[in-house]
Parts: C-alpha cells; structure tokens; sequence
C-alpha cells in the first residue's frame, strides 16, 4: 500500500470523528446562544433587581433600548399579570426579543407577535 493510500484509509474514521464533533460544537452554541447585543446599550440593574420592578424595565426598554435598535424595529412594553408584556410586529418581533433575551432574564416577558 503506498503512502497516499494508507493516508486516506487513516482520514476515512478521522474525517467522521472531526465531522461529528464539529457538529456537536455548533449544535450546542446554536442551541445554548443567546440573543445578540444591542450596540451602544448597558443595562442599568440585573434580572434580579428588574424582577421586582417590572414597571422600571418596562419604562428602561422603551427609554433606551427601543430607540438603539436595528432596522428600526418597534414594540411596546406594558405590565400584566407579574411579566413585562412585549407586544411588536411579526417582522419585528425576532429582534426585538432576541436583544431583550441577552440583557434580562426571559422569564420576565410575555411576547406577543401581532399579525
């Protein structure tokens, strides 16, 4: 057997291994990633402290958030029920809950996407 055989006999099991680990990486960051940053935008408090002031982030999304966003992507923010209620277009609604997710905890939002 000649060297470029035996090479390509010893990538044959190495190529898969690489490939499926490879694949597992990006399927774990895919799945584990959250949403993208907004440029220009620092959270004044944590998840923690917005958790019993849902009124404050409301008012801290719509006052400083809102207007960083790309594409000019609108929403409003009410408080109902124990959660800061996200209401925004269906085109706008994947951005807008992606950079809320990075900054705050999702279990403080209800997001509703209008037709």
């Amino acid at each position: 057997m000649g060297t470029g055989q035996a090479f390509v006999k010893w990538l044959r099991p190495a190529g898969c291994v690489l490939f499926l680990g490879l694949f597992i990486v990006v399927t774990i960051f895919l799945f584990t990633a959250k949403g993208v940053p907004v440029e220009g935008y620092e959270p004044p408090h944590d998840s923690e402290y917005y958790a019993g002031h849902l009124d404050e982030l409301a008012e801290e999304l719509n006052t400083n958030m809102l207007p960083k966003l790309e594409d000019g992507a609108a929403a409003s923010f009410q408080v109902e029920g124990g959660q800061v209620v996200v209401t925004a277009s269906d085109e706008d609604m994947f951005t807008v809950r992606n950079s809320i997710i990075h900054y705050y905890d999702e279990d403080l939002f209800q997001f509703v996407a209008e037709g």
